[in-house]
């Protein structure tokens, strides 16, 4: 069988008012049209719907049982087509961003209560934990965005660049907010350095620039975040070559920051999506304003900004 919903109507309708022609006016078609709506309700079911005169239209024995069935399978489907259409209309009202420690605080937190100013509609909820933690959660569909340091393509998920920053070095310094000029990439000298765990992506890319100058080895320390990373510097344990996003991170403490040129080495800002997963709709104006929004944020970090 293939009964549809305007062939429901149509039966149901001509049985509450007996005519053809009244029924057609509600469903906004032709007496004729709803003739042969009925009559394929009919040809479907296998037995009459309803005795014809001229002068009015009844229901037949067939058709008097038939018309609960008919009632409440029509209410069923609008109620669940209601239903669902409220939650499809609540799901895109959503949305779920992973983002590492340092990206989550000192970054998307601002970002996500500036746009609430302009779509309060909107709930985001903000994740933070281990870049190949939340990876996993985006390929898996718990996340719908990650923002991060993604810079090897990830299986499963999509990859868009969202902002080019760079290199710097913190090292101690005696006062928070010491002076601080470029440096080259040479001059890094002997200093001890703190790091992150080999296989993470910026550190990869920190060695290689390190073995260009002649520095080859393991950091002195080795820490997962970045955080830990200026904390220990701070406290006089060695100097740290960071993204300059962790800029707002070594603000208030007694370090300083150089960046690092000859040559200036880019570190992208990646936002990374599932391949498989439709984005909410509000998803595609959140990202525009990310955009803006970090290279507003991120205007005084810039080399030579």
């Amino acid at each position: 069988m293939n009964i549809t919903s305007r062939q429901l109507k149509a039966f149901l309708l001509t049985a509450r008012h007996q005519s053809f022609s009244r029924a057609a006016e509600r469903l906004f078609i032709t007496q004729s049209g709803m003739s042969v709506l009925v009559r394929e309700l009919e040809d479907q079911l296998g037995f009459r719907l309803f005795d014809r005169t001229t002068r009015r239209v009844t229901l037949t024995e067939h058709g008097s049982k038939f018309l609960p069935i008919a009632d409440r399978s029509l209410l069923d489907l609008e109620a669940a087509a209601t239903n669902i259409g409220r939650s499809a209309t609540a799901a895109d009202r959503q949305l779920a961003i992973g983002a590492p420690p340092l990206i989550a605080s000192k970054l998307l937190a601002a970002a996500i209560g500036e746009y609430a100013k302009r779509d309060p509609e909107l709930h985001i909820s903000l994740h933070d934990g281990e870049r190949v933690k939340l990876s996993a959660m985006v390929a898996a569909g718990t996340l719908d965005v990650c923002i991060g340091c993604f810079l090897q393509p990830v299986p499963g998920v999509r990859r868009t660049p969202v902002y080019r920053f760079s290199l710097m070095l913190v090292e101690p310094a005696e006062r928070a907010g010491d002076a601080a000029r470029p440096m080259r990439w040479s001059e890094i000298g002997g200093r001890p350095l703190l790091g992150l765990p080999a296989e993470h992506p910026v550190q990869q890319v920190v060695d290689l620039h390190l073995q260009d100058i002649g520095r080859r080895g393991a950091p002195q320390m080795v820490f997962n975040y970045f955080e830990t990373q200026i904390a220990m510097v701070e406290a006089g344990a060695g100097s740290a070559v960071l993204p300059t996003f962790a800029v707002p991170a070594c603000l208030g403490r007694r370090v300083a920051l150089h960046p690092l040129t000859d040559p200036v080495v880019p570190i992208e800002l990646y936002q990374i999506v599932s391949r498989g997963k439709k984005l909410p709709a509000a998803a595609e104006a959140f990202t525009r304003f990310l955009r803006n929004y970090i290279a507003e944020w991120a205007e005084p970090w810039k080399p030579g900004g």
